[in-house]
């Protein structure tokens, strides 16, 4: 982690100490995750996947390239898991992190791995419970894992989704669903962009619409502003009561796009009845 991301992230917690706990918690993953070297990803030719990118299907759903993951994604999650049952964590996080970890380390993960990257809910319950695993812990730590992989390799997949249209609301990269979003400067003005809730990938979509119904009649939808965090607001949508956090500047990406860094607007939205869609990582 440097030293500016660090300082941004402490000046933060101490202007939002009710943060503190939670806030240090991912600060302590973050820096896990960044120690984790993984070797690069043999991947296909990805132009082999073009015409079923174009129907709408995530470069993450194609077989051949979910089976180059599971390696890697295996060895971070047991690293990352061996680490975490070790740090000082909050008992209930530390128990649930030994049990994932005791089962990485004598067992294939590639069947949960599988689930979770098709985003099989049904199928990802039914094997915790059969493993005696914690199913939010065990979807945490896969995604982080997930996210830490795709990232050392993102230049290669990102290069080849930005040379293609993709106007959808849920991920190009894994098909995961939105959790924050981002305005920034275009020559047409502003241009949104939306965050993955599990990869962490951002991709340009239509600036008016709610992100996960897709309603574009304005009088359904409605922004709230608060005089407490004036770089951040919530773009909620009366017709299925969903809100999604939009950070409406730039270069504090740091901390408006860690999720965990603006809880209080989740609080905020969850009073008037609106919910979140998009999983969370709650880290960047």
């Amino acid at each position: 982690m440097t030293n500016n991301k660090q300082e941004l992230t402490n000046q933060w917690l101490a202007k939002h100490p009710f943060l503190k706990d939670i806030g240090e918690m991912n600060l302590s993953i973050i820096q896990i995750l960044e120690k984790i070297k993984t070797e690069p990803l043999h991947l296909p030719d990805l132009d082999f996947y073009k015409e079923a990118f174009g129907k709408g299907i995530p470069v993450l759903q194609n077989e051949e390239l979910q089976k180059s993951l599971y390696e890697p994604v295996e060895q971070v999650l047991r690293t990352l898991t061996k680490v975490l049952s070790d740090a000082q964590v909050p008992a209930a996080f530390k128990k649930s992190c030994q049990a994932l970890h005791f089962y990485a380390e004598n067992n294939s993960t590639t069947e949960i791995l599988g689930y979770v990257l098709r985003q099989e809910t049904n199928q990802v319950h039914a094997f915790c419970k059969k493993n005696s695993l914690d199913e939010k812990f065990a979807n945490f730590s896969i995604w982080l894992s997930i996210s830490h992989v795709v990232s050392q390799n993102s230049p290669a997949i990102k290069l080849w989704i930005e040379e293609k249209d993709w106007e959808r609301n849920y991920c190009p990269v894994c098909g995961s669903l939105p959790v924050l979003a981002q305005l920034k400067q275009a020559n047409d003005g502003h241009q949104r962009h939306l965050i993955c809730g599990g990869c962490r990938t951002s991709w340009t979509y239509k600036r008016i619409g709610c992100a996960y119904c897709g309603n574009e009649e304005l009088n359904r939808l409605r922004l709230y502003e608060t005089a407490a965090e004036p770089d951040m607001r919530i773009d909620v949508c009366e017709d299925c009561h969903t809100y999604i956090k939009t950070y409406i500047k730039e270069d504090q990406e740091t901390i408006y796009l860690a999720d965990w860094a603006t809880l209080h607007l989740d609080l905020l939205a969850e009073k008037e009845g609106f919910s979140k869609k998009g999983s969370s990582l709650l880290i960047n």
